[in-house]
């Protein structure tokens, strides 16, 4: 049986309201988390309680008095070589100022500290399996799943394609869409992840998730250039998000989509469903030139799940493409439910991709499930699949997703190329971290 081991991290709160300390542990080449940002930690001595441990870790590792306050949660681990029991307490300093590294060289000193209210700090290291990171951001159990599929497929990093970040108004709205799904599809819609933005990016970088969109979409005229001006600036100021634009069939359509493409808008968002417009509407003639000469992808919601609208369906989407052929569209859900014939339009077109957003999860197989028959259709266009989720609007959990893909037995290539191959090349994504593209 393996040796154990307990260990205790500390969230410091800072002076300001929502702060906490972070500190940065040395370049050491043989530390798996060598040079990222976490929580200060220590291992409790032979007899030692948590408690007292908490202050220890802050005489040892910060030069400061510490008061423990409340135990946040617990994760395991098994390190190889030891098995890891670790718990993060809440503290507050009554006396010192921190200072690292501190002068005890036997145990891990850091070499920089810093207070900060950002929550995705710890997301590097909770993608590198740092249990105190896991438990602050909530979901050890999860990210450990998470990691592990990456590690069974070869993946340091993935790209989701297909994740959504909006202003908060409108994201109350679609969470009562989803919440009143019950009576629209006539079974309920518990979303998955409902905390606050920095979060939910915390979260997706503590997966692994090194570059992801914030698709947006309006329902009605008037709507798409102001989500675009929100959509720049969330995209400046969240290090790996693929600057992302929408649009919709008005007399400013061109005009919306010139300006967000001027912007430096990398993808964008059709929601057929949605906005219930036909994409020939002759107002959109213009918009998708504009896209289809610049190669930027459009991340199409034109399958009728969950719901069917009136311009959903391959039809009204194949006769754009005929018109222009170069267009770059991603089809969202691997078209559900008319798998096959989306399937069709990838092999006649060579600019249309597919996204796997929802497929093959239990929530969807119950009731639009992807027939096993065509599964050699999707291997053999496994070079234009890519990993989308629709994250965090989500009624299952980010490693249910994931492991669903795993289940279609279509290999460990196929998923490497589906989850982040495939999006390198579209996007021309030179260099990943999971903290920015």
């Amino acid at each position: 049986m393996a040796n154990s081991k307990r260990s205790v991290a500390v969230v410091v709160r800072g002076p300001e309201a929502g702060t906490f300390l972070v500190v940065r542990r040395p370049d050491d080449p043989g530390d798996p988390l060598a040079g990222v940002w976490g929580l200060p930690a220590v291992t409790l001595a032979d007899g030692e309680d948590e408690r007292a441990a908490v202050v220890r870790a802050g005489r040892d590792k910060l030069g400061v008095e510490l008061a423990p306050g409340a135990r946040l949660g617990e994760a395991n681990a098994d390190r190889g070589e030891y098995a890891l029991t670790l718990a993060d307490y809440e503290a507050v300093i009554t006396a010192g100022v921190p200072a690292v590294p501190q002068p005890d060289r036997s145990v891990t000193q850091y070499v920089e500290w810093r207070y900060t209210s950002d929550p995705a700090v710890l997301a590097e290291a909770a993608a590198r399996g740092s249990l105190c990171a896991q438990i602050f951001l909530g979901r050890a159990e999860e990210v450990q799943r998470v990691a592990a599929f990456r590690a069974r497929i070869g993946l340091d990093t993935l790209i989701d394609v297909h994740t959504h970040f909006m202003p908060e108004r409108l994201l109350a709205a679609v969470r009562a869409y989803f919440d009143a799904a019950g009576p629209l599809i006539g079974r309920p819609w518990p979303i998955a992840y409902r905390e606050d933005e920095q979060t939910r990016v915390a979260t997706l970088r503590s997966f692994g998730v090194a570059a992801f969109t914030a698709l947006l979409y309006p329902h009605k005229p008037g709507m798409a250039r102001s989500l675009n001006e929100w959509g720049a600036d969330f995209a400046a100021r969240t290090p790996g998000c693929l600057h992302s634009a929408t649009f919709f069939a008005e007399p400013s359509a061109a005009a919306d989509v010139a300006r967000a493409l001027e912007q430096g808008a990398r993808v964008f968002k059709c929601h057929l469903q949605v906005g219930r417009f036909d994409p020939n509407d002759p107002d959109l003639d213009a918009a998708w030139g504009l896209l289809a000469e610049a190669g930027v992808p459009v991340v199409t919601h034109c399958g009728s799940g969950p719901v069917a609208g009136p311009f959903t369906g391959p039809g009204p989407i194949e006769r754009v493409l005929a018109r222009y052929p170069r267009l770059r569209l991603v089809v969202a859900h691997l078209g559900m439910p008319e798998y096959a014939e989306f399937l069709t339009l990838a092999e006649r077109y060579p600019g249309v991709l597919l996204d796997t957003t929802m497929a093959f999860t239990p929530f969807v197989e119950k009731g639009s499930p992807f027939p096993p028959s065509e599964l050699p259709r999707l291997r053999d266009l496994g070079h234009r699949v890519l990993l989308g989720t629709d994250f965090p609007n989500i009624p299952y959990s980010y490693a249910e997703a994931l492991e669903a893909l795993e289940r279609t037995g279509l290999g460990s290539d196929w998923l490497r190329a589906v989850c982040h191959d495939n999006a390198i090349s579209l996007f021309e994504i030179s260099s990943l971290s999971a903290d920015r593209v």
